[in-house]
């Protein structure tokens, strides 16, 4: 799966092309970042955040240096600033359902920005539903990406986090045994990501192919039919005819940034 190049749009919209993430600490932290999206209103300043998970404890982490390094690690992930477009459109999208599409958001937003965690996309994406997902092939996965750059010792620990992120999101099932299971994407899900493939430079039909897209198992044609079923919801305008597509997005318009 191709990842779109580095421009300035992209990465001022939030999207990182670094080498280093979280993942080689930390898994997605879904369950820390359900509890802090709840603790603090859409609207707020990193402030808010910061003061959150430091001087509130809403994370309930047991030693203050614990609640640095969550946050830190949850900022490389997420952000937490609104004026950051990636998160601000994140936190725009799971109001939408109340947080039922937060799993899928949150994938899309940690894919985009820790590219670890894409090292191990492939793997996991192309296997049979029902199929084992081991992680040697993950490890390969990574290597490939990355050969060399990193120990054995913190090779594992990466693959580890991955696999629990793609278990958090619902691509995998298992604590131990990891098995391939079938995305079932929301509208609001279908949203974020044709517009962040648009906002890669996908346009037309080409939308409905982004790497966004397919992180929610979907082929093109299931993913025009869901952008139907966004734009009866309102979530965005959908025009199209033949090949012909256009879409735009009047409920995000504020997150819009040309993609070069």
């Amino acid at each position: 799966m191709v990842f779109p190049t580095a421009s300035p749009a992209l990465e001022s919209f939030g999207i990182k092309f670094s080498t280093g993430g979280a993942h080689v600490s930390r898994t997605m932290m879904l369950t820390e970042l359900e509890a802090l999206l709840a603790a603090v209103p859409a609207g707020s300043i990193p402030e808010d955040y910061r003061a959150a998970v430091l001087g509130r404890n809403v994370l309930g982490k047991t030693t203050v240096s614990t609640r640095h390094k969550t946050l830190r690690h949850m900022r490389e992930l997420y952000s937490l600033d609104e004026s950051v477009p990636i998160f601000g459109l994140l936190r725009t999208l799971e109001a939408v359902d109340n947080g039922a599409s937060l799993p899928l958001l949150a994938i899309q937003v940690a894919w985009s920005r820790d590219p670890l965690l894409r090292a191990t996309t492939e793997p996991v994406l192309d296997a049979t539903v029902g199929a084992m997902v081991e992680q040697a092939s993950l490890a390969h996965g990574f290597e490939a990406a990355f050969p060399d750059q990193y120990s054995d010792a913190t090779l594992r620990r990466t693959i580890r986090n991955a696999a629990s992120s793609w278990t958090q999101a619902g691509h995998l099932i298992g604590r131990v045994k990891k098995i391939r299971q079938q995305i079932k994407p929301t509208p609001v899900a279908v949203t974020m990501a044709l517009f962040l493939g648009r906002l890669a430079g996908n346009h037309g039909t080409d939308v409905f192919s982004s790497p966004w897209v397919r992180l929610l198992d979907l082929g093109a044609d299931r993913a025009r039919g869901m952008a139907q079923e966004a734009h009866r919801a309102g979530l965005l305008d959908m025009r199209a005819v033949g090949e012909v597509v256009d879409l735009s997005f009047p409920r995000l318009d504020r997150f819009e940034r040309p993609s070069s």
